[in-house]
Order: structure tokens, then C-alpha cells, then sequence
């Protein structure tokens, strides 16, 4: 039976201005075109088939005559031009709704790709590229993505090897990060979707979604973003006539913060759906373990040396909410790599950071852990101290960098978690704590030769010294006092790192460093950042502000102001960033940092913690403590 389909057909002499009603006949012009001969006849049929792209009839008509051919169809002959054609310049999207032409189609490229599987590549970076279709002109997206997905899982099945090709589509169709929000949504969410399908891929799709996520964090800056987002009184009552409160919440105003908001919505949804079951609402703990891996794995790739990044670490803060041994694996995961023998001074510095921000702001660590996590930071700088105590190189602080930020890790945790240390409601168990920290004998540390409140950013050591003084815990004024007579010597943005820090960013070193000479390097001397800064996109922040520890200063209304330090500024922020300005609040308050849990079961649980921390007990890949 020969393949005939009715169209119209264009004249091919130059001069021709009509078209005459006529019948293709499919198979002789394959078999003429495979053949070379009347090439032309096929390219016009090549012509007819762009213009009736949106014929529905044609299209279903032309699928159901191609299904009887494929055999036909041999990739040297057709794939640069005919396949090409069907793959690419074919508006499907615009069938969408047509039940008839998406199962024709599908159908057609299974028996395409079983006859001849060296079109499984195209035919996968086809269905990848729907990923891309948003709601816009009609085009119903869900059908798309369901065809697609299915497909894909049917060319896997059709040539297994193929799924080394999808990870390399994935990533290179990804649309670039200025690309409209709705289309970066919609291609994420898919990317996910095809790692549950795929459970061998979810890892290398994580990654890419991961390095894309970076790329617009660390180009959508905290200042950009608070600048944008922070109206001028003019701009808010404008805003207030016209839109309802609750909807000013919805969309970031920066328009990369705005993709960035919805990619880390998309991806808190999905650590969700893997951790919790949608039926019991309870904890699937084996699959909250697998995906904690990957996303350990992740950080550790990418994330943790990123220069810039404000909110993409917000994704292990997230997964390590939902069982406690996630957290302190997480610490421990940091801790080991502080230690390591083949980490250098940056390494250890940010992991200090890390560690330091993690406790502060983590809601969900309890206090047992974070006492035990600072007991094992206290023992090494003691420990450091005492090695370094007659060591030449006592005053270079390049090479005690290391020291100096774990140090101010310890004073910024102290300072936040203070309610707790020193403040509890329990009088014998406060009593009880106040002891363990006099314990780690942090008059010793402030008053050695290595002097670490003089390298700490300002707002830190004068919250340091006034929760200390209170509590009769260290004594830091007349050090404090003894230091700002004696100028710092200018690092300059030394080890932490030129190569590393200013690489990702648009502009050189050099504009960098013209640009800040005016700016005190004095005030930041160690490079200090807090990975986990104040949240601020507004979509996905839900996920995060339940978990997160605001600060609140419960000593400012005790203290008078009898040092110079103390007369700056009482609304300095805790950070380079953006932190809650001071609050006056009294010791009856309760901070949203606080606990309950009995003093026996508080004991027991701060006496297992540092036994499991100095033991090594947890282990990063969680083989050990996690799997046990």
C-alpha cells in the first residue's frame, strides 16, 4: 500500500504564483530523497510541512503515514534535515490540548528510536527543551511535561545507555539566569521531577541545579537586593493605596532575586516531599537520609568555597531541621574538615564561619549540642595557645589567621546563645552552666599574647565583653581599652582569599581593592563573613523563619556606656550584613532561643553529645552515626 497525504503542493517553476490542490506520495519521496534523485520534490514537501505546522488534521495525518517509514528513515540521509525539522522547528506546543496528535507523535518517535537509536540523543534534548514551556499562549504546560517525562522514560528503556546523555541536555539546555522567572520555575521543578523518575541521576541533576542557583545568588548581592526591596516612604504609601499587604510579600523586586526566591522555593518543596510522607505527615527518615547525602555532597563541591553566596546554603539549614543527628552530623561534617591535616587556612576559616553562624542561628540545635560543639572549639585554642606560647611568629597574624577566627566564632556563638548559657530558667541547672563555661577559662584565651579581641569585628567583641563582664565570666575592657591605643597592621584582603573571593565576582581585584581603601580594612581584618545571615526573599522564607534565631541583647538596659567602646553606636548590626538592631528586653522575657527540657535529661543529653564530638563519633557521610 503506498503512503500517500494530501496537501497543497507549490508549483515549482519560478515564475508559479498559484498552488495546486495535488497528493504527496510519502514513501517515493523518502525513497527518491534517500536515493538523491528529485531532491527538490521533498525539500518543497520540507516547505508545505513549516507552513501547516498548525493543521492538526495534516500533522496527525503525516504521524500516522511516518510510523509506516521509519524504517526509512536513516540518520546519514535524514537527521540533519527532515528529523532535524520534526524535532525542532515543529510547533508541538501548539497541539497541546490535541489528545490524537500527542499520542501519534509519541508513538512515532518510539518506533523512530527503536529502528534507529542514534536518534535517542536528539530525540531526548527535544523532550528536555519542553521542560522550558510555560502557560503562556494556550499551551497547556502539565501535557507537555507529562509527554515529556514519558518519553524519556521510554528512550531510557529503548537504549538504556542513553541516560549518559541527560544529565550533559539538562545542563546545557538550562536556561540562561536573565531568562524570564516563570520559565526557570518551570524547567527547575522539572529537573526535580526527572531526579525521582531517575533515582542514579538525582545527584548529578542536584548539581546542576545547584551551580545555577549560585550563579544568581552571588549576582543578586544582600545590598542589591535590601535596596531594591526597601521602599522610600513616597514608593510604600503609592504601593499600600494599590496593593493589599499580604501581596507585597509575594515577588522580590530584584529581578534575580526574584528567580532566585522561586529556584529555592522549588527546591525546599521538594526536600519536603522527600522527607515527609503526604499521607502520615511523619519523618521518611531512610529517604531523608539519602537526599542529605547528596545535598552534603553538594555543599561541599560547591557551596561551601562560593564567595558571595547570601541564601543557596540555606538548603542543608533546611534539610537539617527535620532530625536532630542530621544536625550534629552536619557539625561534625564541618568540625572534621576544620581539623584535617590537608586543610589550608582558608579552608579552616570558613568552615569556623560555618560553624559559628550554624549554631548562632540554627533554632532547632538544642543547647547541649552547641555547648558541646564550643567545649571542643575552646579545647583546640587552648590547646593552640599553649603550642604557640614561645613561638616566634607569636605576633604575625597571617600565620595565626586559623586561631584567630575560631576564636571569634566562639565570642559571636556565646553572644547569641547567651539566654541560654547564662540566663536559664532553672536556678540550679543556670548555676550549673555558668560553672562549664567558666570552665574553658576565657579570661586565659582574651588575655594571651596572641590577643584575639583585637582582630574581631567591632560589634562583636563589645557584646563579647558585656555579656562576659555581667556574668563574671571575662574581663575584656581594659583589654579592649589597651588595643584601641595600638593601631592594626594593614592586611590588607590577605589569605582569605584574592584568587578565591574576588574570582566569581564582575569586577577585578584591583577595582576591589581601589574601591575599599577608603573603607576601613581595619574593621573586618580576619575577612569575617556569616554564611547564615538574615533570610530575605520573600517567597520561600517560610520555610526558614521557623527555624531561625533572631538576636535580641538582653543585657543592654544593665550596663552603663564607661568605655569608649561602649559610646558607639547602640543600633551597630552584629554583622557586615544585616543584622536586628539591639533590643531592650527583660530577663523575664523569653527569647525565642530558649528550651525546655528538664535538668536531668539536659545533663544526660550535653554528657552524650561531647562524648560523641570528642570521639568522632559522627561521621560526614553519616555511614556510621546516621545509618547506626
Amino acid at each position: 500500500m503506498q503512503s500517500t497525504i494530501h496537501i497543497s503542493k507549490l508549483d515549482p517553476s519560478p515564475g508559479a504564483k498559484s498552488v495546486k490542490d495535488s497528493q504527496f506520495n510519502l514513501k517515493k519521496l523518502i525513497e527518491n530523497y534517500s536515493n538523491e534523485v528529485n531532491k527538490h520534490e521533498f525539500d518543497y514537501f520540507i516547505s508545505v510541512l513549516k507552513q501547516k505546522q498548525s493543521n492538526a488534521d495534516f500533522l496527525a495525518k503525516l504521524l500516522k503515514e511516518l510510523r509506516h517509514l521509519v524504517d526509512r528513515l536513516e540518520p546519514n540521509k535524514f537527521e540533519n534535515s527532515f528529523i532535524n525539522i520534526i524535532f525542532y522547528e515543529i510547533k508541538w506546543a501548539e497541539h497541546s490540548a490535541n489528545k490524537i496528535i500527542l499520542d501519534s507523535l509519541c508513538e512515532f518517535l518510539i518506533d523512530l528510536n527503536s529502528a534507529y537509536t542514534s536518534y535517542v540523543h536528539k530525540c531526548l534534548g527535544m523532550m528536555i527543551k519542553m521542560f522550558t514551556l510555560t502557560a503562556e499562549n494556550n499551551v497547556n504546560n502539565e501535557n507537555m511535561y507529562s509527554i515529556a517525562h514519558k518519553m524519556i522514560q521510554n528512550l531510557v528503556k529503548i537504549a538504556p545507555t542513553s541516560k549518559s546523555y541527560i544529565i550533559k541536555l539538562c545542563e546545557s539546555i538550562y536556561p540562561y539566569m536573565i531568562k524570564d522567572t516563570p520559565i526557570q520555575e518551570a524547567y527547575i521543578k522539572n529537573l526535580l521531577r526527572l531526579a525521582d523518575q531517575f533515582k542514579d541521576l538525582r545527584l548529578g541533576i542536584l548539581e546542576i541545579c545547584i551551580q545555577k542557583i549560585l550563579k544568581i545568588d552571588v549576582n543578586s548581592t544582600r545590598e542589591q537586593i535590601i535596596e531594591a526591596e526597601i521602599p522610600n516612604d513616597d514608593q510604600l504609601l503609592q504601593e499600600s493605596q494599590i496593593i493589599p499587604d499580604e501581596k507585597l510579600q509575594k515577588g522580590m523586586k530584584h529581578p534575580l532575586a526574584d528567580r532566585l526566591d522561586v529556584k529555592m522555593n522549588c527546591v525546599y518543596e521538594y526536600i519536603r516531599e522527600k522527607c515527609i510522607d503526604p499521607i502520615t505527615k511523619e519523618l521518611n527518615w531512610e529517604s531523608c537520609k539519602s537526599i542529605y547525602k547528596d545535598l552534603l555532597y553538594t555543599f561541599d563541591k560547591y557551596i561551601l568555597f562560593t564567595y558571595g553566596s547570601s541564601h543557596v546554603q540555606f538548603i542543608m539549614f533546611y534539610i537539617c531541621s527535620f532530625r536532630t543527628l542530621l544536625s550534629e552530623g552536619f557539625l561534625d561534617y564541618l568540625w572534621k574538615k576544620f581539623n584535617a591535616t590537608n586543610s589550608c587556612a582558608i579552608t579552616k576559616q570558613i568552615c569556623s564561619y560555618y560553624i559559628g553562624s550554624y549554631l548562632a542561628r540554627a533554632k532547632y540545635i538544642p543547647i547541649t549540642t552547641c555547648v558541646a560543639t564550643l567545649q571542643l572549639m575552646v579545647t583546640w585554642i587552648h590547646n593552640y595557645i599553649e603550642k604557640n606560647a614561645n613561638s616566634p611568629n607569636i605576633s604575625n597574624f597571617e600565620m595565626n589567621r586559623t586561631f584567630y577566627a575560631l576564636c571569634q566564632t566562639v565570642f559571636y556563638v556565646i553572644i547569641f546563645r547567651n539566654r541560654q548559657l547564662f540566663n536559664g530558667s532553672n536556678g540550679n541547672e543556670n548555676s550549673k552552666m555558668i560553672e562549664l563555661v567558666k570552665s574553658w577559662k576565657l579570661n586565659e584565651i582574651i588575655s594571651s599574647k596572641l590577643n584575639p579581641l583585637r582582630y574581631c569585628l567591632p560589634t562583636v567583641r563589645k557584646k563579647f565583653a558585656r555579656i562576659t563582664y555581667v556574668n563574671q565570666i571575662a574581663y575584656c575592657y581594659a583589654i579592649i581599652d589597651s588595643n584601641s591605643r595600638t593601631s592594626l597592621p594593614v592586611s590588607g584582603q590577605s589569605s582569605l582569599n584574592i584568587r578565591m573571593f574576588f574570582s566569581n565576582q564582575n569586577d577585578s581585584f584591583e577595582n576591589k581593592k581601589e574601591s575599599s581603601k577608603n573603607a576601613s580594612l581595619l574593621d573586618n581584618p580576619l575577612d569575617s563573613f556569616f554564611p547564615f545571615d538574615p533570610y530575605l526573599l520573600n517567597r520561600s522564607k517560610n520555610f526558614i523563619e521557623k527555624f531561625y534565631v533572631e538576636f535580641k541583647d538582653i543585657y543592654s538596659e544593665y550596663l552603663d556606656e564607661s568605655s569608649d567602646e561602649e559610646e558607639e553606636d547602640e543600633d551597630d548590626e552584629l554583622s557586615e550584613n544585616d543584622y536586628d538592631t539591639d533590643e531592650e528586653i527583660s530577663r523575664s522575657d523569653k527569647t525565642d532561643m530558649d528550651t525546655e527540657e528538664s535538668d536531668d535529661n539536659k545533663n544526660l543529653r550535653m554528657k552524650i553529645n561531647m562524648e560523641k564530638l570528642s570521639n568522632n563519633f559522627f561521621d560526614s557521610d553519616l555511614e556510621d552515626s546516621i545509618d547506626g
